[in-house]
């Protein structure tokens, strides 16, 4: 199910090439339908629903009303929301229908304007919104990216997580001049709930018990996309943390890192840094914290500042005698 109808923008050769396949089609110079795409890819049959049906829409519903039509309880695999949600007032009815159009097992997609996209809908939407609600509706929370767009570089963008604190602990004016999206996929269980209130995670940790809950995402280095193809990618480099001072004064610890390490976060660029820091293999955060959110709440708050990594523990342990494996990825 796809909230709108939607269009696609780019052709049937360029889909071909993107995904490595020379593309034989008799017109593959045509655009793309949706219809064709999603067979493509495996995902049929297609279904859309709309406000109304001006532009074909299968289905005819208000996302804003609470009350679903029965025959779309737990009919789908998919529900994609690839540019409607901002148009929507009522948020918390709009997510609410998702989770119950949705057959347990089935994903919630999710591509939301997140910055420079002004007045295109009632709003933009930061990434903690994705993480925390669905956290708090007990789903699998599964990928979660933000895409860059330069509007000198038609085609190209940067894909880099987009995971709790990657844009910093509350702070403002650190967005440029590009045009971002979030994309986010999360997996409804069994014991998914339909109507939460969570709770702004990277604030509500500070007074609950909560661990950072983009732990279970993948990590991944950021990377360069032209025309739906990597253009520039490499792995990441990593660094292991053998031996960190501190812990006299709350839960910070210290570790200076070798040169090969790009700078981190400074008073200037407070979100430089897209290292992540690993602990036994399990993603610890959130990034760029506050030196303050480190000492006093730790579990696994972390911040590349300059040449040097101030971290803690998930459980507030020693880490040069836990017993755990430290590592950076950069």
């Amino acid at each position: 199910m796809t909230l709108g109808v939607m269009d696609v923008g780019f052709t049937e050769k360029t889909f071909k090439s993107a995904v490595g396949k020379l593309s034989l089609w008799p017109r593959s110079d045509v655009q793309m339908t949706a219809q064709t795409y999603f067979e493509t890819c495996g995902l049929s049959p297609l279904f859309s629903m709309d406000v109304s049906r001006y532009e074909g829409a299968d289905f005819e519903f208000d996302l804003n009303n609470e009350n679903l039509p029965t025959e779309l309880v737990e009919r789908f695999g998919v529900v994609l929301n690839g540019g409607t949600l901002e148009h929507v007032f009522h948020v918390p009815n709009a997510l609410t229908n998702i989770t119950r159009m949705l057959k347990p097992g089935g994903l919630a997609v999710h591509i939301l304007p997140m910055s420079n996209c002004i007045d295109h809908g009632f709003y933009q939407f930061s990434p903690t919104l994705m993480l925390d609600y669905y956290a708090a509706a007990s789903y699998e929370l599964l990928h979660s990216a933000s895409l860059h767009f330069d509007l000198q570089a038609t085609g190209s963008c940067l894909v880099r997580p987009a995971l709790t604190g990657s844009y910093g602990e509350g702070l403002l004016g650190t967005m440029d001049s590009k045009i971002a999206f979030h994309m986010f996929a999360a997996r409804k269980l069994p014991n998914s709930l339909d109507k939460v209130v969570p709770i702004q995670s990277l604030y509500g940790r500070k007074f609950t018990e909560e661990t950072f809950i983009s732990r279970s995402i993948d990590w991944f280095a950021p990377f360069e996309m032209k025309d739906g193809k990597r253009s520039r990618s490499r792995e990441p480099g990593e660094v292991l943390i053998s031996c960190a001072s501190g812990g006299a004064d709350g839960q910070a610890w210290t570790s200076i890192l070798p040169d090969n390490v790009p700078p981190g976060d400074s008073n200037s660029h407070p979100i430089a840094s897209m290292l992540g820091l690993f602990e036994d293999g399990k993603l610890l955060g959130p990034p760029h914290s506050s030196h303050e959110t480190i000492r006093m709440i730790g579990k696994g708050a972390y911040s590349h500042w300059g040449n040097a990594l101030y971290f803690s523990t998930s459980d507030g342990s020693d880490p040069n005698t836990n017993g755990r494996r430290y590592i950076c990825r950069f």
